[in-house]
């Protein structure tokens, strides 16, 4: 049992905190700014990087190109309200010492439950990361958290949703073109052959679909190449199961 867990986060006035674990209950943190950046030594492999979430509209931290993708895959779940990276930081003293810890992502789900997101070692878990999921779980005990764990589809849908991620931003919509690209894509029909006939130029209609695909208007087999024969029509609800929910949880 990790002594005198601790939570340091930002209120809503932006003002930095620290709490007991328990007296975090309903404290919302998916939204709230970061307490705590990575800082990188040249001898460092690691990538720092920003997602930028068309959830919340504002970027998202990320410690590798794991965590980036585990980003992408939240952004794309039609369940999270709301996410956010190093929100928070877990301080505790063992041995003698404190120890602190800083989760990954904090999410808000639309059924109102808060996620704390764990993203193991790129070379899978280790004495140290079972270590930290021990604090996590008795973070989520008195806090009423779900801890959840990252799980990512295949290549091939990891690229499809980076491809199509990149017409995320709201400037890549337009109502009459979606309008007219809908009507198209009613029944399932290859992509380039549904664009031609929309009656669309091709430069307009491409980053609108690929706008469509990403909000889930419009549906496709992520897990076969995004070309121009893939089959798009009205949304497929058989996603792969890393698309469609990107995290185990655990009950606290």
């Amino acid at each position: 049992m990790a002594r005198e867990l601790r939570v340091v986060h930002q209120d809503q006035y932006e003002v930095r905190r620290t709490r007991p674990a328990a007296q975090m209950v309903g404290i919302p943190l998916a939204g709230r700014g970061e307490v705590w950046k990575p800082s990188r030594h040249p001898s460092q492999r690691s990538i720092v990087t920003w997602w930028w979430a068309a959830t919340s509209r504002r970027h998202v931290g990320c410690r590798s190109l794991e965590r980036l993708s585990t980003a992408m895959l939240l952004d794309f779940h039609p369940g999270v309200v709301d996410f956010s990276a190093w929100s928070a930081q877990l301080i505790w003293r063992e041995k003698g010492r404190q120890r602190q810890l800083v989760p990954d992502f904090f999410v808000r789900t639309a059924s109102g439950q808060t996620l704390v997101v764990a993203c193991p070692p790129r070379k899978g878990p280790s004495e140290r990361f079972e270590r930290q999921l021990a604090v996590l779980r008795e973070a989520c005990h008195h806090t009423g958290w779900q801890l959840a764990a990252p799980r990512l589809p295949g290549a091939m849908a990891l690229a499809n949703l980076r491809w199509v991620s990149r017409r995320r931003h709201p400037r890549y919509g337009d109502a009459a073109v979606e309008a007219a690209l809908a009507r198209s894509f009613a029944r399932p029909r290859p992509l380039m052959e549904g664009v031609e006939a929309c009656g669309v130029p091709r430069l307009l209609a491409l980053p609108r679909i690929y706008h469509m695909l990403w909000h889930r208007r419009l549906g496709v087999d992520w897990s076969v190449p995004l070309g121009p024969a893939a089959a798009v029509g009205p949304l497929n609800v058989d996603e792969p199961d890393a698309v469609r929910s990107p995290f185990t949880t655990e009950q606290s």
